[in-house]
């Protein structure tokens, strides 16, 4: 693997969170303090991104499915579920976490952040569950895949849920950066190529957010809609 890279910020402003209780916990200063309250999140600005694709992306008039894999212990997936709050539209987030340990510690963050309601939260493998997800639901309007970053995972997590996904719906990956050496499995940064050779779409990257691997990217299959 290559050096690590990290673009989580802790010189900020802790009342540009869209989420009171995420502030309270990132009253840190270090990464190792950040891995001790928050986990493997990651953090601002990544967050803040996330929280206004999601505004300005989800429907207000109506339902809104949002799916995450890799719940760690909750972070990400409040900001989701505040985005959606803030939204005024209806919806739900289902999220999946496969280490019993996280998905507690999750479950007590939700009870403390105000948008647990908004919350479907799920312990199990993210492939398996994410089937009985679809299964569930009539669409998924945005997904946010960040449980396994091996490549096959990757790939196995978007082709569950790419019949479920509308012409413009939207798919979120974390940690994109190449970080891989050439005879590694390639990842995130590999399973995103391999999208774009065999799904096409769109693909837009931010190199500078998230940490140990940076990057977030968002693909989408048909920003255009036609329509009569």
């Amino acid at each position: 693997m290559k050096k690590p890279k990290f673009f989580r910020r802790f010189d900020y402003d802790r009342t540009l969170l869209p989420n009171a209780f995420l502030a309270e916990l990132e009253d840190v200063e270090t990464l190792e303090q950040a891995k001790d309250k928050t986990g493997y999140t990651i953090g601002y600005p990544g967050w803040n991104l996330i929280y206004y694709i999601l505004l300005s992306h989800l429907k207000p008039d109506t339902w809104n499915t949002i799916v995450e894999t890799g719940t760690n212990i909750g972070c990400s997936t409040i900001i989701l579920a505040q985005a959606l709050k803030d939204s005024q539209g209806d919806g739900q987030v289902y999220t999946v976490e496969l280490e019993a340990e996280n998905y507690e510690r999750a479950q007590a963050h939700f009870a403390q952040s105000g948008v647990g309601d908004l919350i479907d939260a799920r312990l199990g493998d993210s492939k398996e569950i994410l089937k009985q997800i679809t299964q569930e639901v009539s669409g998924v309007r945005t997904a946010f895949l960040d449980a396994s970053h091996l490549l096959d995972d990757v790939l196995a997590e978007f082709e569950i849920i790419y019949p479920h996904l509308e012409a413009d719906s939207i798919v979120v990956f974390d940690n994109t950066y190449q970080i891989a050496e050439p005879h590694e499995d390639q990842r995130v940064f590999g399973a995103l190529h391999k999208i774009q050779e065999v799904y096409g779409g769109n693909l837009i990257n931010f190199e500078f957010v998230s940490w140990y691997t940076p990057g977030m990217a968002i693909w989408q299959k048909t920003p255009f809609r036609v329509t009569e």
